[in-house]
């Protein structure tokens, strides 16, 4: 009888207080992490709170922002509650943005990625992004096609909308895995603020285990996209002596392996096969000359592809995971991987391009 009078009483008295309706809790739809202002403080946590519209039409994305300045991001987040009046719900938070400055001196990746990692209602296919000129400027940007706020980063990374090979889209899983996995480094898209209707991401910026060391340019982020993504729809600038003229890919493969790989000098050998067409050019086109096309173009890749592999190397970066493809074909220990490290800035790259199947467009 105890027994069933106590089971009586559990069903009576409510399970827990962790437990809130929907209409008393904001969901934070996106994270931005800035620099603070105050230099007695560590981090600015921005969070994007929806405000739910009865009717999802274009304008209508809601939002507000709670700012708080801190020491610590969970202490940030414990004074963003006292500003508002509603449990705040990370579950939604599908973007974390962090501001462009905020691993220039001090602050370490390590340190802001504990707590996002470990915080059990971040979704870990949630979008990584950096902020240029901060953070904030991209979670307050306010397009007027929007329908749900922060909509625009969602497809912009998800490429449910636009595709274009220029966009890195890094999930919070992968950029996770990149911190802790010997042999490959994180990266991370730029998106710019150009107005507070509109935003820009056509660059990226790779770090080492602890911080941020280096930015590429357009062309360079859609090199290694290819290897990263395996993105097509992207096109190709070639101008060679009375070559002047625009490839549109519709199909993109690259790959690599290595050679030598226990020697004192390991190779490592790119390959890019391209299917394309001619979308412009400033010269008539002949079709007799297809061949002449393809040899140039395939030399610009060959060229532009170990350019951006020596300026990795140069860095002593490696976003396209040498390190890793060495581990995972070698029985790697830690002296193993110390010589490996000790290797990796003389490697020699030897690449290659395959253009084939250029055709002349709709033009005759």
């Amino acid at each position: 009888m105890a027994v069933l009078a106590l089971i009586a009483v559990s069903l009576v008295i409510p399970s827990g207080c962790g437990f809130k309706d929907i209409d008393k809790r904001f969901f934070v739809v996106s994270v931005g992490i800035d620099k603070p202002r105050d230099p007695n403080k560590k981090f600015k946590v921005e969070l994007k709170l929806a405000i739910p519209s009865g009717q999802e039409r274009f304008g209508s994305n809601k939002y507000i922002i709670v700012s708080v300045e801190s020491n610590t991001l969970t202490e940030a987040v414990r004074l963003a509650k006292s500003k508002v009046d509603k449990e705040l719900d990370f579950g939604h938070a599908k973007a974390i943005v962090f501001g462009n400055d905020l691993f220039d001196e001090g602050t370490t990746l390590p340190e802001v990625m504990d707590w996002i990692a470990r915080r059990r209602d971040i979704q870990m296919i949630s979008w990584m992004g950096i902020g240029k000129p901060d953070a904030l400027g991209v979670l307050s940007s306010n397009p007027q096609s929007e329908r749900l706020p922060s909509n625009m980063l969602f497809m912009i990374f998800g490429q449910t909308g636009t595709e274009t090979a220029y966009i890195v889209s890094e999930y919070l899983f992968d950029f996770y895995r990149r911190m802790n996995e010997r042999g490959l480094d994180p990266i991370l898209p730029i998106i710019e603020t150009r107005d507070k209707d509109q935003l820009s991401v056509n660059t990226m910026t790779v770090f080492n285990k602890e911080r941020r060391v280096l930015d590429l340019q357009p062309r360079e982020t859609l090199i290694l996209n290819n290897f990263y993504q395996g993105l097509s729809k992207t096109e190709i600038l070639v101008k060679s002596g009375d070559i002047d003229l625009v490839l549109s890919a519709a199909k993109v493969k690259s790959n690599f392996t290595i050679t030598g790989a226990d020697s004192d000098k390991p190779v490592i050998h790119t390959i890019t096969n391209v299917t394309a067409s001619i979308e412009e050019s400033k010269t008539p086109v002949s079709l007799d000359d297809l061949p002449k096309y393809e040899k140039a173009a395939e030399q610009l890749i060959e060229q532009r592809v170990a350019a951006l592999f020596k300026k990795l190397q140069k860095a002593g970066v490696d976003p396209v995971g040498f390190g890793l493809r060495y581990r995972a074909t070698h029985r790697v220990g830690q002296k193993e991987w110390d010589r490996w490290t000790a290797v990796y800035p003389n490697i020699e790259f030897e690449t290659k391009s395959e253009c084939e199947n250029i055709g002349n467009g709709d033009c005759g």
